[in-house]
């Protein structure tokens, strides 16, 4: 059974254990400015609707090393969905951690009833795959008015959602380990958010590159650490360590 069937027939039972909604709003115009889960692995389900061709939304998700991604691409099995040529629907994008881009291909047309929602819905795409350490960014591209839900993760519990060039607010840990999510979310902010972030974390911070200008790093690997690349005083990419 499909991690997003799964938790649908689970919500009629255990509504806290339901399969997480997730909202990809007009603001959430590509992977790097969409909200992050925290745990990957968690049961996501996150509806996107476009207005015409050529918008993008975007999300992403935290997994640890050889962690599973789960994915799937639904529609909803009812006009104009469903009437919808395979080549005018939106194509999704997952980049991992090591820049490796993977287009997703919709080779299925599955039909399924999800019974808490009474709705039917269509299979396009669904696969799992062993994960690298990091932040997967999905970045979703329209070809004309459209409408489709996608999932990630499987298992059925709360998770925790980071917002997009939000500081978050989480309880100090000793010693101090600053997640790839948490500094996720320092991307699109202003350098001196930025820092000031890291250290509401009880962590540091260097600048790797600026403007494209490239710094001398040491190689030691620090959990407190975070590295900022920064162009025209905003925050384009970090990492950890």
């Amino acid at each position: 059974m499909s991690s997003l069937v799964a938790a649908f027939l689970l919500a009629s039972i255990t509504p806290a254990l339901a399969h997480q909604p997730v909202a990809i709003t007009d603001a959430h115009t590509s992977a790097k400015a969409g909200p992050i889960m925290v745990d990957g692995t968690v049961s996501f389900a996150m509806r996107v609707n476009f207005t015409k061709a050529n918008q993008e939304r975007g999300f992403r998700i935290s997994l640890a090393e050889d962690e599973l991604l789960n994915f799937e691409y639904l529609i909803i099995d009812r006009t104009p969905e469903n009437r919808l040529a395979t080549s005018k629907l939106p194509v999704v994008t997952i980049t991992a951690p090591d820049g490796t881009k993977q287009v997703v291909k919709l080779n299925e047309r599955s039909k399924f009833y999800e019974p808490y929602g009474r709705t039917n819905y269509l299979f396009l795409s669904r696969f799992s795959q062993t994960a690298k350490a990091g932040i997967y960014e999905f970045s979703i591209k329209s070809k004309g008015r459209a409408g489709i839900t996608v999932s990630t993760g499987s298992k059925e519990v709360r998770g925790e959602i980071y917002q997009p060039k939000q500081c978050p607010v989480v309880e100090p840990t000793s010693p101090v380990v600053i997640t790839n999510a948490q500094a996720a979310t320092l991307v699109g902010m202003k350098k001196q958010s930025a820092i000031s972030c890291v250290q509401s974390l009880n962590g540091i911070t260097r600048i790797a590159q600026e403007d494209g200008e490239s710094f001398p790093l040491t190689r030691d690997y620090r959990t407190e650490r975070v590295d900022l690349y920064i162009s025209k005083g905003v925050i384009t990419k970090v990492s950890v360590g």
